[in-house]
């Protein structure tokens, strides 16, 4: 599908066909799942530059809307979020740069509300999916502590993404539920949060032990 402005994120009507496009692929009707589906893909795009040039103390664009372009997969997902404006003291029209997590919070705030309307989702679980989803890219990074000074950074509704050790890994102990086990044929992530506890640490010491 190429690429589209970051901008087009709040669209409703193009939040709905690419969210229905998601649910096509898996499978199912129910906007709920799909859009849920979605936008955990899209959460995990919109922050990944950001917790990589965090972690590497990198300095980054600010992530607003006007300054994202996003690669757009053939299933209606977001593949990768490019953040492409420079830095700097002040814009061409004079008005102040916004700090790269402030930025982050402003776009997560404009983006969140309309795919909550056009999926029926909570906005409270999609805040849950970034915080997640910062976690896990952390992680990947190599420092979930930063995950969380950044959370704090980005402030405003996003929890703070929280982590556990097991068999000597570190795993997200995730706050958002992905809903994939609701698609017919699929099952829960090894680490959902609406497994039974003793049943996810069962799974995350297997998964752990074959790391």
């Amino acid at each position: 599908m190429g690429s589209v402005p970051g901008t087009t994120l709040t669209h409703p009507e193009w939040l709905t066909a690419r969210i229905a496009e998601m649910g096509r692929s898996w499978g199912t009707t129910t906007p709920r799942i799909a859009g849920t589906l979605w936008w955990c893909m899209a959460a995990s795009a919109l922050v990944e530059q950001l917790v990589r040039a965090y972690i590497d103390g990198e300095s980054t664009p600010t992530p607003e809307l006007r300054n994202l372009d996003c690669d757009m997969r053939p299933d209606g997902g977001v593949e990768r979020v490019r953040v492409s404006a420079a830095t700097g003291d002040a814009r061409a029209d004079g008005s102040e740069v916004r700090a790269p997590a402030e930025g982050l919070r402003d776009t997560l705030a404009a983006v969140i509300p309309p795919v909550a309307e056009v999926s029926g989702a909570g906005a409270a679980a999609l805040w849950a999916i970034v915080a997640d989803a910062i976690g896990n890219r952390a992680i990947d990074a190599g420092d979930p502590a930063a995950g969380s000074r950044l959370a704090a950074e980005i402030g405003g509704k996003l929890p703070a993404p929280r982590f556990v050790d097991v068999g000597g890994r570190t795993f997200v102990r995730r706050i958002s539920c992905c809903l994939v086990f609701e698609v017919p044929g699929c099952q829960m992530c090894t680490s959902c949060p609406k497994r039974p506890a003793a049943d996810r640490a069962a799974l995350l010491e297997a998964a752990a032990a074959g790391s």
